[in-house]
């Protein structure tokens, strides 16, 4: 895997909320890979490689299996406890389809941006005057994005965006242990990859307000 798909999927969705780990424990960011487990637990023998760059400490592991296709999934960490995982493989579009599928269940798309542009899908869902409004501003956002080769949709596990103005709002409004999943198709003009990448956003920012508390 190269180490610039390990950089884009460490950045992928970071333009929400972002802070440093909390003591929270035991939410699932992606099937038994736990928030806050300790480093030492990912090690070569039980199939983990480092995939750290200058910036950030990663580990990684290859061929695993999620909605019937292999993946490479790196392993993020803070203060040597894991903040989020991600899964990297080529982009195919019948694999891209089943994990929107997948993420559908139980997640709703709250934004999508690529390094240029964003749009709040939340506001959009409840500005929008009818649903073929809604279906033209997406079309028309997704659409500009592809064609620049880039763009990720954010996606919270909540039941509905409805009567929330805005991103933060929901945020603010979800529990502690919700989980944000964001899928990006990024193209460096050879090739398309897919990247998802879990996080407990909420057990982050809250560890990042408790110490702002603590320490002034």
């Amino acid at each position: 895997m190269s180490k610039k798909l390990i950089a884009l999927a460490l950045t992928t969705g970071l333009g929400l909320l972002s802070g440093i780990p909390s003591a929270s424990a035991g939410v699932s960011l992606f099937k038994d890979y736990t928030y806050g487990t300790p480093i030492d637990k990912y090690t070569r023998s039980a199939g983990y490689y480092d995939c750290s760059n200058p910036e950030h400490t990663g580990r990684c592991t290859d061929n695993v299996e999620f909605v019937g296709q292999k993946f490479t999934v790196a392993l993020f960490f803070r203060e040597n406890k894991l903040d989020a995982v991600a899964l990297i493989a080529p982009y195919q579009q019948a694999g891209y389809q089943k994990v929107t599928d997948a993420l559908a269940k139980s997640f709703n798309i709250i934004s999508m941006e690529n390094t240029k542009s964003f749009i709040d899908m939340v506001t959009l869902r409840n500005t929008a005057k009818s649903q073929d409004e809604y279906m033209q501003k997406f079309m028309a956002f997704e659409s500009a994005a592809l064609a620049t080769g880039d763009i990720t949709y954010t996606y919270l596990e909540v039941p509905e965006t409805l009567g929330y103005p805005n991103i933060d709002a929901i945020m603010k409004a979800s529990q502690e242990d919700v989980r944000r999943a964001s899928l990006r198709l990024v193209n460096d003009g050879k090739s398309t990859d897919l990247i998802v990448r879990f996080e407990a956003p909420n057990v982050t920012y809250a560890g990042a307000t408790a110490q702002a508390e603590e320490s002034f």
